[in-house]
């Protein structure tokens, strides 16, 4: 202890008093509490110390967070003790060794320029893998930044580590949901789509580019007024406004779009209301189905019912044509039969020869009108012969007159003095001239109007006959029919020769008639063409090649000819009575000799008892108890050399069987046309009609 000045001088001047001492002694004793106090204080401060230190490592050692810092080169200078929990590896493992060291190959080359960011002073948070001690693969986020030293250079870095394997593994479990979602709605082949409240699309898949023809790029953003009409874009609207008013879902509501290059095709969709985290409605989601084919399929399956029960209706319209075309042909055969034979006992200058030969001709038209009902009903055959063409239409205009109103006006006219002929079927031109009027007067309704037929001549070049199908340069006879009605759309020009294509309304036509005047015109090698323009009318032309210009001689009553008979014996067989008397007096001014028998069995037993007693067999087809067929099947087994005749009033031509027929006729049989089948069998050559 060194001495103060007043002790010094205390020495030099002698001892110190006794207080003076006392002074000292509390001054030291003074120092002596100070210097406790101080260590007292300083114990109290190394317990606070000691037990902070406590604190710091209980809180860092239970933190889910692992604490690090780092130098400059990257190696680690301190971790926190919980860093097990994250790594697997305790302090002392880790300690002095590259952070690199731990991390996972993949993110080795990111976390070095990581560094390098670090270094240079700047902050980093990023996210990347470690391998723990077991070797599972942990994903960290990591907040870091560097510190400084007195100079301002970086000293080192500190961090925080997170362990986000768990936020991860959800992150991908959920790509991988998304991915199998997006993978599902591009695989099925109906549109998913959705749109935001004001139809703007936000979210679909290639199935409803596809639908609509667009890009992702182009319909992102669409709005459903762009690719559909006003009617559809109404009904969508009520559509989705009652989603939205009720929250409830809409299940396969039709409608159609419009495809980007203009075609409409047909969907079927479904619709739910898309809500917010808190309930809002904010969009709707949908189904979009391409039902365009179903839709396709559905209207041809429609149309092909349709066109079954036409066929059907058609069907019995022909079975019932056939049964009042054999009795019809049965009183015909009476009737011209008889005026032939009555024709032959009168002179030709009598009041009685000229009454006769009406009968006649107005029996021949009846038999042609037959004609025309089997045409209708598809069951004659096309007879193609030299007609002249002026008077079978005029004929025609005879009867449509009788059936048009009187407020729709017929012009006939009738441009050349010849009589042009061509080789036709006369029953079916006769249809064509019907069916051509009376859709004229159907496009002329209930408004007065005119419809006017003429007939000309006409030469056709090269040039001219470009425009109409199914012709060569020729001479032609052009039949027009025209009228002031409401005329043809542009669009359904080229659809009205298709069966069953009408503009009609339901049940007031069968779309049939053009296309069977197409059919006959094509039939007799002519053309067909039409011109027509909305609230214009429209105009037909039939075009048929000419045989020869005039019909000469033709045209005018024939002399009777002579006809060809014969001594031989006749077997004749029908169950109508005045048939047989008919035909017998026919055959027997002929010369023959006949038997006839109006029962097919009493006429087997005839034959069975006499079958050389006879040289040649006329029949019905259509009988009682045997039919004709049946008959001559009998008939030919007994003697297979015997000439058969059979004789029909359906006028189809085609008995059950053939066998064993030699000839076929077709009632009414004109007098001339059995005399020379008859005698053609008997000589042995080729009657007229064999078929």
């Amino acid at each position: 202890m060194s001495l103060t000045k007043s002790e010094k001088h205390g020495e030099t001047m002698g001892k110190p008093s006794y207080s003076e001492l006392e002074d000292r002694v509390r001054a030291l004793e003074q120092e002596n509490l100070d210097l406790k106090q101080q260590l007292k204080e300083l114990q109290g401060s190394e317990e606070s110390a000691r037990r902070q230190n406590e604190n710091y490592g209980r809180l860092l050692k239970n933190l889910q967070e692992v604490l690090y810092i780092l130098d400059r080169d990257g190696r680690i200078t301190y971790i926190s003790p919980n860093c097990g929990i994250i790594l697997g590896y305790g302090p002392e493992e880790i300690l002095g060794k590259k952070y690199t060291d731990f991390v996972h190959s993949k993110d080795q080359a990111d976390r070095k320029n990581q560094l390098e960011k670090l270094v240079s002073g700047e902050r980093a948070s990023t996210e990347y893998r470690f391998v723990a001690r077991d070797g599972r693969t942990v994903w960290c986020m990591t907040n870091a930044g560097p510190f400084f030293g007195e100079e301002g250079e970086v000293e080192g870095i500190y961090g925080i580590i997170i362990d986000i394997t768990e936020r991860k593994q959800m992150e991908e479990a959920l790509r991988k949901s998304e991915e199998r979602y997006r993978t599902i709605l591009e695989a099925i082949e109906d549109g998913y789509f959705e749109v935001d409240l004001a139809g703007n699309f936000i979210f679909f898949n290639d199935a409803m580019c596809k639908i609509l023809g667009y890009t992702r790029e182009e319909l992102m953003g669409m709005n459903n007024l762009e690719y559909m009409d006003g009617e559809n874009a109404r009904k969508v609207y009520e559509t989705f406004n009652w989603v939205y008013r009720t929250g409830n879902p809409c299940k396969a509501f039709d409608w159609q779009l419009i495809r980007k290059n203009g075609e409409v095709c047909w969907v079927e969709t479904s619709v739910t209301l898309i809500r917010d985290a808190g309930g809002h409605p904010g969009g709707f989601r949908g189904i979009t189905r391409d039902v365009t084919e179903r839709k396709t399929a559905r209207r041809e399956k429609q149309e092909l019912e349709a066109q079954l029960r036409q066929a059907q209706k058609m069907e019995a319209i022909g079975t019932l044509a056939g049964g009042i075309a054999h009795d019809f042909n049965n009183i015909l055969s009476s009737v011209i039969g008889y005026a032939e034979l009555s024709l032959q006992e009168v002179g030709k200058e009598s009041v009685l020869h000229t009454n006769l030969s009406r009968v006649l001709s107005a029996g021949y038209r009846a038999r042609d009108l037959v004609k025309q009902i089997l045409t209708l009903s598809r069951r004659g055959e096309a007879e193609f012969t030299p007609v002249p063409i002026v008077p079978l239409v005029k004929e025609a205009l005879k009867m449509l007159r009788s059936t048009f109103p009187a407020y729709i006006e017929i012009r006939e006219k009738i441009l050349s003095h010849e009589m042009p002929v061509v080789i036709a079927d006369p029953t079916q031109i006769h249809q064509v001239v019907v069916n051509l009027a009376t859709n004229a007067k159907h496009a002329i309704g209930d408004d007065a109007g005119v419809v006017e037929i003429s007939v000309q001549p006409v030469c056709l070049d090269e040039d001219t006959c470009r425009f109409v199908s199914n012709l060569v340069p020729g001479d032609y006879v052009k039949i027009t029919v025209s009228d002031t009605g409401r005329g043809i759309p542009e669009k359904d020009l080229d659809k009205i020769f298709e069966p069953y294509f009408t503009t009609r309304e339901k049940g007031l036509g069968t779309g049939l008639g053009l296309s069977i005047v197409h059919g006959i015109i094509r039939s007799h090698k002519g053309g067909l063409s039409v011109e027509s323009q909305p609230g214009s009318g429209s105009r037909f032309h039939v075009y048929l090649p000419v045989e020869r210009k005039e019909f000469g001689d033709e045209i005018h009553e024939k002399e009777e000819a002579w006809l060809p008979g014969g001594s031989e014996r006749v077997l004749f067989v029908d169950d109508e009575l005045f048939i047989v008397e008919l035909q017998q007096k026919s055959l027997e001014s002929l010369g023959y000799k006949v038997t006839s028998k109006i029962s097919s069995t009493e006429a087997l037993e005839a034959f069975m008892k006499n079958s050389h007693g006879f040289d040649i067999v006329i029949t019905d087809m259509t009988m009682p108890e045997m039919s004709g067929p049946g008959l001559v099947s009998r008939i030919k087994k007994i003697r297979p050399d015997i000439p058969v005749v059979l004789c029909t009033g359906f006028g189809d031509g085609h008995p059950e069987s053939k066998e064993g027929v030699d000839c076929l006729l077709v009632k009414p049989i004109g007098r001339e046309k059995m005399a020379k089948t008859v005698r053609a069998l008997l000589d042995g050559t080729t009657p007229p009609d064999k078929f």
